[in-house]
């Protein structure tokens, strides 16, 4: 190998090294993950209407503030929702969890997307988005790696109706 070569390795390796370390030495330990888990939980059953509201200047329509009221769908997760019991693979949608409806979930929403309200999540930072100014919002999905934003149902009424059913499993 020649040492110009060697060099190059070596100033490549270095900073690699030195994002391996960082990542090591910001792992969160268990103590902390259950903290944050425990919060989350708390702020999904607690929602902050009013800052939502003051969000958007409006308040979120009713079909959006009957999941938020409904305890057990709210801490439902890991589930996918069908269109139809015969649903194809791309009309099946994979849920990991529902958003908090306070002032923190509206506030960590990129730029590109305030104007929208996420109120589910795949697991994988891909968000289930509405848009609050409509009365029963359509269903959107979006692909926080590629930007792009899925029609996923015509309206939030009739998304929460699918079916909830495991992965891998058909509805009964």
């Amino acid at each position: 190998m020649s040492p110009i070569i060697g060099v190059g390795v070596i100033l490549l390796g270095i900073p690699l090294a030195l994002l391996l370390l960082r990542d090591w030495l910001k792992k969160p330990s268990r103590k902390e993950l259950d903290e944050y888990s425990r919060k989350f939980v708390e702020r999904l059953k607690n929602p902050d209407f009013g800052a939502v509201e003051k969000h958007f200047e409006r308040p979120l329509p009713a079909s959006v503030l009957a999941l938020y009221r409904n305890p057990e769908e709210l801490m439902r997760g890991d589930f996918e929702v069908w269109a139809s019991r015969e649903a194809r693979r791309e009309e099946r949608w994979y849920v990991g969890f529902y958003q908090p409806a306070d002032a923190e979930a509206v506030k960590d929403m990129p730029e590109s997307l305030e104007r929208f309200f996420a109120f589910a999540d795949d697991g994988c930072g891909n968000a289930y988005l509405i848009d609050p100014r409509q009365e029963d919002p359509v269903v959107l999905f979006h692909d926080h790696e590629t930007d792009e934003i899925s029609r996923v149902c015509g309206c939030f009424s009739e998304f929460m109706r699918w079916p909830r059913v495991p992965p891998g499993k058909s509805p009964a």
